[in-house]
Formats: structure tokens, C-alpha cells, sequence
């Protein structure tokens, strides 16, 4: 059977740093559409985004008057909330959304102790969403995935369990360096 997470998909986060090994492709190789050092994480089924935009203003109270003037201050980052279905059908499946957890979970904390450069923050990731957003800088802030007991699992070859109905919520911030 084949399977949609491996295959280019219109929602899909990336990381084109290189220091995760590209965890996520199946052979390690190549796939023709990402440099083989970056890692994507696809999206099969389509994710609910919710696309959060917000300004700040100064309040201003002046003497003798019932309301307060605002003046516009500073306009803050978008935040992306990701709500995706990750559904397993197969042990090859199951092994792909368990790495897809380790790599975002990884994603969330700076190299440490053995790695090749200690003490480096986590890494800047690249959103792509169905054309409306494309290379869009951001860091993971919040990541949950939940192993609810009324459902099924499978089991992987190395003996661990995946849900067949998981789902992914992730929290991004757009974070842009000076020069850009």
C-alpha cells in the first residue's frame, strides 16, 4: 500500500539545517523534491491552521476626558496553531508518525553535551502551506500529541505502539533574523 507521508504534500513543515539526519525519509536518500540533508515533515491529511495576527497600541489618558486615546505601537509575529490527523494504516506508517514526534520534540530544544555544536539554539523551520505560505520562517513553540486509550494501536517492529488516529497540534512562531 502505498503510503502519502513520503510523497510532496501541500501542508508540510522543514528543516533545511541539516541536524537531524533526515529522519524522516524513508531511505535516508535523496527524494527529488528537498535537498537530502533537509527533513519534511509532511502533512497527509489536511491540517485545520489557524493564522494569528495582532497589533499592540499605547493607551494615552488625557485630563478630563471619559476615554482613552490609542496610538499604534508595534505589530507582533504571526502564530500558526497546526491541528493535523495523523492516521496509521501500517507498521511503516506507525514507525513515520513516531519519528515525526521525536523530530518536532527535537526541534524544540537546542544541541546539547555530544552534538557537533553544542549550546546552539533550536533550529529556524520553513512552513509551506497550500501556496498561500511558502518558506515561511518560524520556530516550533508548543507540541501536543496525545495517546488516547479508547483506540487501537500497532505495533512496530521494535516492539513500541502507535494509535491509529493520532493527532498533531503544534504552535508555531514566525520569527524573521534582522537581516531579512
Amino acid at each position: 500500500m502505498a503510503t502519502p507521508y513520503y510523497t510532496k504534500q501541500p501542508v508540510f513543515l522543514e528543516d533545511p539545517s541539516g541536524r537531524f539526519d533526515n529522519i524522516l525519509n524513508r531511505n535516508h536518500q535523496r527524494t527529488g523534491y528537498a535537498d537530502s540533508t533537509s527533513t519534511r515533515l509532511n502533512f497527509p491529511f489536511t491540517p485545520t491552521i489557524s493564522v494569528i495576527q495582532s497589533t499592540n497600541y499605547n493607551q494615552y489618558d488625557l485630563s478630563h476626558t471619559n476615554f482613552q486615546q490609542r496610538a499604534f505601537d508595534s505589530h507582533t509575529n504571526m502564530e500558526l496553531n497546526i491541528t493535523a490527523p495523523m492516521i496509521v494504516r501500517s507498521t511503516e506508517e506507525a514507525e513515520y508518525v513516531y519519528k515525526a514526534a521525536l523530530w518536532i520534540r527535537s526541534t524544540m530544544k537546542m544541541s546539547w553535551k555530544n552534538d557537533d555544536n553544542p549550546g546552539m539554539p533550536p533550529p529556524i523551520l520553513r512552513f509551506y502551506s497550500h501556496g498561500i505560505y511558502e518558506n515561511v520562517p518560524c520556530v516550533v513553540r508548543d507540541f501536543t500529541w496525545n495517546l488516547d486509550s479508547d483506540i487501537d494501536y500497532v505495533e512496530t517492529a521494535n516492539g513500541m505502539r502507535v494509535p491509529v488516529m493520532n493527532t498533531f497540534v503544534l504552535s508555531l512562531s514566525v520569527t524573521h533574523s534582522p537581516r531579512s
